[in-house]
């Protein structure tokens, strides 16, 4: 199929063509994606936004250049206004950063300021895997429909969440031998 026999198709809203076109195209949106944001569970959700954007505006697409390029504009606009996002986030955190400075052995008021400041500068997806997790208690099964995604993802993404939150922590209150992390407490998981 030629790809502007693609392009009419996925138009009339033909599924089975826009799954080729999303084969076709896919592995090279997500690359580009993986390096923009350095992050391949935040390239991979974006991936799929490109796509629904893509799909929905299908119709906008003049042919003038190639679908693939198309396709990348769409994943650079998504990726830098992702992009914006976070660091505006961060941008919050320096600013808080100054008023919420942590002693390593304060009291608990000053170690949930030390979990809410790393928490938000860890990436959207760790921090909602995170705080349906600990926030919200929600089990695996639970925070899968949440998301939309299968529990094995759950498990293995809440892991890397949790290391990464670990590593933002090291050093401040939870960093002793025999400590636990609020949001990882002995015996849960």
């Amino acid at each position: 199929m030629t790809e502007k026999d693609l392009i009419q198709r996925c138009r009339q809203g033909d599924r089975v063509a826009q799954r080729e076109l999303y084969e076709r195209t896919s592995p090279k949106v997500y690359r580009l994606l993986v390096r923009m944001l350095r992050n391949t569970d935040d390239a991979f959700d974006l991936a799929q936004d490109v796509y629904l954007k893509a799909f929905a505006q299908i119709d906008k697409f003049d042919g003038r250049s190639a679908i693939a390029t198309w396709l990348y504009r769409i994943a650079v606009n998504e990726a830098l206004q992702f992009l914006r996002r976070v660091n505006i986030a961060r941008e919050r955190l320096q600013q808080m950063g100054v008023a919420a400075t942590v002693e390593p052995h304060g009291n608990g008021a000053d170690a949930r300021l030390d979990v809410e400041g790393s928490l938000a500068t860890v990436a959207p997806t760790d921090r909602a895997l995170l705080l349906l997790r600990y926030q919200e208690g929600l089990d695996y099964r639970s925070i899968a429909d949440a998301l939309g995604c299968a529990e094995g993802t759950v498990a293995s993404r809440l892991n890397r969440a949790r290391e990464r939150l670990r590593v933002l922590l090291k050093g401040g209150y939870g960093n002793r031998e025999g400590t636990t992390s609020p949001m990882h407490p002995k015996g849960s998981g």
